[in-house]
């Protein structure tokens, strides 16, 4: 009788974090922009293209589709945020801490990853395509099918890794 239970549980707990939410909240997007603090906000859709968001306090928001695409988040707070689908192309996320954090279908290509911190990340069918990754940290992180033509991981931490063809790296090259 638990199993089922649990089962039901896991099933709906699931959906709800699968659940697409409802357009960004203007609000939330003045706070960012005026504040650089906007923890688990509604920022779904959000262009914040080219935007200085350098040392923002995102942790636990909902970026899911939003462009970010040029913008500075160099330094930036971005634990368990998600950012499915999300524009990140071009962006400058060198220093960022994104432990936790869902990045499925994003575009990072030509993103600035230096020194980024991407620990136990879901990366799923991103596009990491001529991004640096240098100094980068991502342990246990999942990059299933993504895209890392052109990436620089000089130095990158990678010990546990799901790699793009689902091998899981034994290396640290850190």
């Amino acid at each position: 009788m638990k199993l089922p239970i649990l089962a039901l549980t896991t099933l709906l707990a699931s959906i709800s974090l699968t659940a697409p939410a409802a357009a960004q909240n203007d609000a939330h997007v003045k706070r960012l922009l005026e504040t650089k603090e906007c923890r688990m906000c509604n920022l779904t859709g959000a262009n914040l293209s080219g935007a200085n968001l350098s040392n923002a306090d995102l942790r636990g928001a909902y970026l899911e589709g939003a462009d970010l695409s040029g913008a500075d988040l160099s330094g930036a707070k971005l634990i368990r945020t998600n950012l499915r689908k999300a524009n990140l192309s071009k962006t400058n996320l060198a220093g960022a801490d994104l432990e936790n954090s869902y990045l499925n279908g994003a575009d990072l290509s030509g993103a600035n990853l230096r020194n980024v911190r991407l620990n136990r990340a879901f990366m799923l069918q991103a596009n990491l395509s001529n991004a640096d990754i240098n100094g980068a940290s991502l342990f246990q992180t999942n990059l299933r099918e993504a895209n890392l033509n052109g990436v620089n991981l000089t130095s990158a931490a990678l010990n546990g890794t799901i790699l793009p063809d689902g091998k899981v790296s034994q290396q640290n090259k850190k």
